[in-house]
């Protein structure tokens, strides 16, 4: 389903159930598709198991990357699963 992505910049989820896994960005340069697109291919074994994506479209990925990432930090006291993996 990453075929209704849209290509333009901004941030992305990636959620299994009602859990959210993983945040990412797609900066100026790249489109939200692409770098969904990416992701994916990677066959990370932490977000393989995603079923579904949301996405914002942002003038400002990075920025509003942190700003999501700070609030699900703020409501849970940790990273999401996948993105405390990558770092």
């Amino acid at each position: 389903m990453v075929e209704g992505a849209p290509h333009e910049a901004g941030v992305f989820a990636l959620w299994e159930g009602d859990e959210l896994i993983y945040v990412g960005r797609a900066s100026p340069g790249s489109t939200i598709r692409e770098q969904l697109v990416e992701h994916l291919a990677r066959k990370c074994s932490c977000t393989e198991k995603a079923s579904h994506y949301t996405w914002e479209l942002s003038l400002r990925p990075a920025t509003r990357e942190v700003e999501v990432l700070k609030e699900f930090i703020a409501h849970f006291g940790r990273m999401p699963k996948c993105n405390a993996d990558a770092a």
